[in-house]
This record gives structure tokens, sequence and C-alpha cells, in this order.
């Protein structure tokens, strides 16, 4: 029955982007099945063979040794702060091993992160890394370079940083390309906020390394595929067949690198702890408020912004092939991913205030809430590359919308595709 379920959620997906479509007779039908093709591929490889399994999991345990790497440098300048521990001791943050702060471990884990990706940037690596894997998805799809330059970019560096990387293209690119490579980036995470998010499910016994890796990974070609359905390309692309990436770094040298790629992520680090602060507190203010109201009408009706997203987001979260015992908990984490934040959402799973039962339920929510598609990361999105090309800022303001309706579905098709392949 949940491969049933699945099934019904992609046609739901699909047909929501079909619907919304602006050209259904120019829908490029081969890139769309090619797209999914190569979704289910990359799952299968990474659930059901053993060395990519085995693999996986190393990069997951490395994603580990990274937030204790980082917890070196957060030791220093933390150290003396007293901290609880798991057996409800209060030690030193600066000598206990397992002291989590969420805003010291985060800080320093984002921090050393946007370093090293700064390094391999420098190096030339992450470039030819993004080129090797864009020019597998542009020969399996056929999209222009740039598109499949963006979107896989966006599995390893932020939405905007991704299309720094296409900086040439972005003058010429058209619509289709443009909304394109922003679903890309709304439908991924950067490598940072991956390690994060793996680090906190690790504190809560969750193993979400290789779901979220996966769901990175899935999101580049589903992005494509959904943009795609919804926005045809009719146009001509500069950039069609073919995959050129300027190897060249912005830095002096490592240590250049290192400075600034650590002082961009302070910044991501203390722009993710102000949206928290001000997300949750506002969130209390609603839930209070929405109580108050609910208790007008009934002493016993607490109604809240989960009981709403919970209701709301519940179709889709049942169609995604979630099990009956976690899907009100799915659509409401659904509805904190779109309307507030991807990190709201995963810190109410990962405390488990919203908890997933089933290992299926898990793997389906964690694919489906990793990426920045919400309202605020549009907003980003519009200035940030705004700045890159000012001529295309009219555009990005149109695509805005659009960008998040894809995003959103094309972590919602890997979640489900995933779902069923378990």
């Amino acid at each position: 029955m949940g491969r049933f379920q699945g099934l019904v959620g992609i046609i739901l997906i699909l047909g929501l982007a079909f619907l919304f479509s602006n050209n259904k007779r120019k829908i490029n039908y081969r890139l769309v099945i090619s797209g999914i093709i190569l979704q289910v591929v990359i799952a299968l490889l990474v659930f059901k063979v053993p060395p990519v399994i085995w693999f996986f999991q190393q990069v997951g345990k490395a994603m580990g040794k990274v937030e204790a790497f980082a917890h070196q440098g957060a030791s220093f300048v933390y150290g003396g702060i007293g901290v609880q521990v798991p057996d409800g001791s209060i030690q030193n943050y600066g000598t206990v091993a397992n002291g989590f702060v969420f805003a010291f471990n985060v800080t320093a884990t984002i921090i050393l992160v946007c370093a090293l990706v700064a390094v391999f940037y420098h190096f030339g690596i992450m470039q030819r890394i993004v080129a090797l894997i864009a020019r597998a998805m542009n020969w399996v799809m056929r999209v222009s370079g740039a598109e499949a330059l963006s979107n896989v970019a966006s599995a390893f560096v932020g939405q905007v940083e991704a299309q720094v990387m296409i900086r040439p293209y972005l003058k010429g690119m058209t619509n289709s390309e443009l909304l394109a490579s922003m679903s890309g980036s709304l439908a991924c995470i950067a490598g940072g906020i991956l390690v994060v998010y793996a680090n906190m499910g690790a504190q809560a016994g969750l193993d979400l390394a290789p779901k979220l890796i996966t769901a990175s990974l899935m999101a580049a070609p589903g992005a494509l595929v959904i943009s795609k359905i919804v926005f045809p390309e009719t146009a001509d692309s500069q950039t069609m067949g073919t995959v050129k990436l300027e190897v060249k770094s912005n830095y002096t040298n490592v240590i250049d690198a290192i400075s600034h790629g650590a002082g961009d992520g302070f910044k991501i680090a203390m722009n993710v702890i102000a949206m928290l602060i001000g997300f949750i507190a506002v969130i209390a203010l609603l839930n209070y408020s929405l109580l108050k109201i609910g208790h007008l009408f009934s002493p016993h009706f607490d109604l809240t912004l989960d009981y709403i997203f919970g209701n709301l987001f519940y179709p889709m979260a049942w169609s995604m092939g979630v099990p009956d015992s976690d899907v009100h908990s799915v659509a409401t984490l659904l509805g904190q991913k779109l309307t507030v934040n991807e990190f709201v959402a995963f810190k109410s799973l990962t405390s488990k205030t919203v908890p997933i039962l089933t290992d299926k339920g898990l793997l389906i929510v964690s694919i489906a809430i990793c990426g920045f598609a919400n309202f605020s990361s549009v907003g980003m999105q519009i200035g940030g590359i705004g700045e890159i090309a000012p001529e295309r800022r009219a555009d990005l303001a149109k695509l805005g919308l659009k960008a998040l309706f894809c995003g959103t579905l094309a972590s919602y098709l890997s979640a489900t595709i995933a779902g069923i392949l378990m």
C-alpha cells in the first residue's frame, strides 16, 4: 500500500507542475523522463548497492569528524562556559567532548565547512567536481550547461554562491534557464548546512547523513524536471550542449581563502541564529494567539500552527507514501519548512518535538525538508542574484514564487521516489 501511495504522490506532484505550466505543448518529455530515471538511479545506488552504501556511511562518519574538529575551535573560544552533558552534570564546554550548545556547535561547524570549501575552491577542486557531475547530467538530460552547472553547484555551496559560478552566463540566460537555476538552489542545501543537520540528527540518535546526502544529490535533476514542466524552454540557449566552468580563484593564497571562508561562514551562522530566534519567537506568539482564539470556541480546542499545518499538508504527506502513524507529523514538518524555514523544521524533527515513529517516515520527511525552499530564501535569492546580475532583477522578481513552487515540488518528488524504493 505504501508503494501505491508513493505512485499517487508522483502523479500528484507532476500533475501540479503540469497544471501550472505556462506552455504545456512545449514540455520536453524526454528531459522529464530522463530526469526521473536519474533520480531513481541515484536512490537505488545509495540504498541498494553495498559499496555505495558503505561509501556514504563513511561520508556520514566524516561529517561527524568535521563537527568534532569544529568543536576544537569552539572550545578555545567558549572554554570556561558551563554546559549540561547527557548525564545531567555541568562541565566546562572547552574540556568536555560531548557537550552540545546549539549556537556554539552550529556556528563552529558552518565556519569550518565554509573555510574548507573556500580552500577547495582556491585550488580548483570544487569547480572540477561540479563541472564533472554537470557534464554527466547535461549528457543524460540534455539541459544547457548553465543550468547543469548551477544545479550541481547548489549541492555543494549556498544558493547565491552557486549563481556566482555561472556569473558570465547570467546576463544571457533565458527565463526558463533562470527559473531552473533558482529552483535548483532552493531544492538543494549547502554543504555546511547539510553537515549541521546531520550532526543535529546524531545528537538525537538519528542517522540522517545518508538521507541528507541522497536528498542533495537527487534535488539537482528533480529541480530541472519540475522547472522544465512549469516553464519549458522555447528560446535559444547560449550554453546548450556545452559545460564550461572557469577554474579561477578569487583568493590570493590558502590563508586568504581560509580567512574569507571563515568570515563568510560566520555571517551565515549569525544569520541562522538570528532567523531561529526571530522565527521561533514569532511562532510562540502566534501559537499563543491561536490558542486563545481556539478556546473561544471550545476550552478543549487547542488551535496551533502545528494543528493547521498538520491538516493543510496532510494530503501531500499521505500521497508521498508516509505510513499512517506519521502522516500528521510529517505534514506538520512540511508546513514548518515551507512557511517558516528548514532549520525550524529540522529542529522540531531532531528534538522530537514533532515525533516520527517509523524509519520510512523519517526517510521521506528528511529528504522532503532538506532544501532552502521557503519564502525568506526567495527574497535572499532575488537580492543576492540581483547584485550579481542587476539587469535580471525584474526577471528574478517575476520568477521568485515559481522557483519556490518548483523547489518545493522537487524536494517532494525526491522524497517520494526514495520512499517507494526503500
